[in-house]
C-alpha cells in the first residue's frame, strides 16, 4: 500500500492515517511517502514493513552505522539532528498540553554527541557479544556502534571469548573514573567452575577491565578487582556496586548537575529522592540526605558520607514508591531533587504538593509520568518555572528532562 507519512510516534517509528485506520512504519519521516506492507496489529494501529521510501523528506540523512535496520537499539538514524531534536523537544511539550499543564519556554535541548554513552548491556554467549536485533530475543554480533564510547565496542572481541559453554548471559559495562567495571549477569542460576574463573580472571586482565563481577545485581561475586572503581562529585567519591545505575553520559550528568546547583540556590539542606547513588545531589553546596530502595547503591553513597565525616552526605533505604516522605518529613529540608524511574512519582508528588519545600528539582525519563506528575504539583500552587530537554539516549525515542518547580515566589 501507499502511505503518507504524518508523524513519527514515540516508538521512532513513522505514523501514517489510511481509510481510518493508523499505521506504524519503521524507518520513516514526517511527508514522506512510501510503500509499505501489514505485518499485524499492534497496539491501536497496524504495524507495517517499509518496502520502499517514493518520495523521501529533505531531512532524511545516510545512517552512519551499518547495523541500522537490523539493531534494536537506533531507530532514528536516518533523521537530521536538528528535525530530530525538535521532535524530541515536541514529545515533552505534547504530553504537557496532554495533562494540561502550564509550561515556560524550554530551556535549549542537551544533545548527546555520537560514541558519547557510558553505559551499555550488551547480550554475550560464546562467540558472540552484541545487541538484540529490532523487535526481537535474537542477538547479533556487534562490529561497530555509534552511540556507546569506542572502549566499550573496542570490550565487545575478548567478551565472545569470555562466555564458556552455552551459557548466556549479559554484561553490564560502566565507565567509571578509574576504569571499565563489568557485570556479568547469566541469564539462568549458573556456578562458575574453576576453569572458568581463571579464564573470566584472564579476561579482566586482558581487556584492563578495573573490576569484573558475576551474577545478579543484588548479590553479585566478585572476580577480580584489578583497580577500584570510582566516580567523583564535587569532594564526594562514591564506589559504585556492579553494574550500578549511571546517567548514560557524563555530559548529561554534569550539565544536570549544574542546573540543580543553580535551580536550588541557597538551600542548607536538600533531600534527594529516588536518589540512586547521589549523582545529582551529592557533593553539592549543601547537606543532601539520600533516600533510595536500591541497598547497594544506599550503601555506597553512605559510605562514602561517612569518609566526609557524615555533615555534608547521609543515605537511607526507603521505597518511595510504598513509603514516600511525609508533608511533615518534607518540613526537614529546604528543598527536593527527585530523579525517579519510568513511572514517575505519583504517591510522593501527592506528598510534596502539600508540603511547605519551596523549590522542587525533577529529572525525569518518562515525559508522560512527568506531566502527570507536574499536574499534581501545579494543581497544589507549584509553578512550573524551568524546563531542559536532555536527548541521552542517541537516535532512540527516548527523551529526558530536567525542570524546576517553584512555589510562593515572584518571578
Amino acid at each position: 500500500m501507499t502511505l503518507n507519512i504524518v508523524d513519527v510516534g514515540t516508538r521512532g517509528d513513522g505514523l501514517a492515517e489510511e481509510d481510518g485506520r493508523r499505521y506504524f512504519v519503521p524507518f520513516t519521516l514526517p511527508g514522506e511517502i512510501v510503500e509499505a506492507e501489514e505485518i499485524e496489529k499492534r497496539g491501536e494501529g497496524i504495524a507495517a514493513k517499509l518496502i520502499e521510501v517514493t518520495a523521501p523528506s529533505r531531512h532524511r540523512v545516510k545512517p552512519p552505522c551499518k547495523h541500522f535496520g537490523t539493531c534494536g537499539g537506533c531507530a532514528l538514524q536516518h533523521w537530521r539532528l536538528d528535525a530530530y531534536l525538535e521532535w524530541k523537544a515536541g514529545l515533552i511539550d505534547r504530553a504537557l498540553s496532554q495533562h494540561g499543564v502550564a509550561a515556560p519556554k524550554f530551556e535549549p535541548t542537551l544533545a548527546t554527541a555520537p560514541n558519547e554513552r557510558r553505559r551499555a548491556d550488551f547480550v554475550v554467549r560464546r562467540g558472540l557479544a552484541g545487541f538484540h536485533e529490532r523487535g526481537s530475543n535474537r542477538a547479533f554480533n556487534v562490529e561497530e556502534c555509534h552511540v556507546v564510547l569506542p572502549k566499550l565496542v573496542a570490550l565487545l572481541p575478548a567478551l565472545r571469548g569470555a562466555a564458556t559453554g552455552d551459557v548466556v548471559l549479559d554484561a553490564i559495562v560502566n565507565d567509571t573514573d578509574t576504569g571499565l567495571d563489568v557485570l556479568l549477569r547469566p541469564h539462568k542460576r549458573t556456578t562458575l567452575s574453576l576453569e572458568a574463573n581463571q579464564k573470566l580472571v584472564a579476561f579482566a586482565g586482558a581487556a584492563d577491565l578495573a573490576r569484573l563481577s558475576f551474577g545478579d545485581r543484588a548479590n553479585p561475586e566478585p572476580i577480580v578487582t584489578r583497580r577500584v572503581p570510582r566516580l567523583a562529585y564535587g569532594e564526594v567519591t562514591i564506589e559504585p556496586p556492579p553494574g550500578v545505575f549511571l546517567q548514560a553520559t557524563k555530559r548529561a550528568e554534569q550539565a544536570m548537575r549544574e542546573a540543580t546547583a543553580e535551580w536550588i540556590g541557597k538551600a542548607k539542606h536538600v533531600a534527594d529522592l529516588f536518589a540512586g547513588i547521589g549523582a545529582l545531589a551529592a557533593g553539592q553546596p549543601w547537606k543532601a540526605t539520600l533516600y533510595e530502595s536500591d541497598k547497594a547503591a544506599v550503601a555506597a553513597a553512605d559510605a562514602a558520607g561517612r569518609k566526609l565525616g557524615g555533615a555534608k552526605l547521609s543515605a537511607q533505604r526507603r521505597d518511595l514508591f510504598r513509603n514516600p516522605l511525609t508533608a511533615a518529613e518534607l518540613k526537614a529540608f529546604d528543598a527536593v531533587v527527585l530523579d525517579p524511574p519510568r513511572a514517575g512519582a505519583a504517591a510522593q508528588c501527592a506528598e510534596l504538593a502539600t508540603s511547605g519545600i519551596g523549590r522542587i528539582v525533577y529529572a525525569s525519563c518518562d515525559p508522560g509520568s512527568f506531566s502527570r506528575d507536574a499536574r499534581t504539583l501545579q494543581a497544589a500552587g507549584y509553578r512550573l518555572e524551568k524546563l531542559k530537554p536532555i536527548d541521552q539516549f542517541l537516535w532512540s525515542g527516548h527523551v529526558e528532562l530536567i525542570a524546576l518547580f517553584v512555589r510562593g515566589e515572584t518571578r
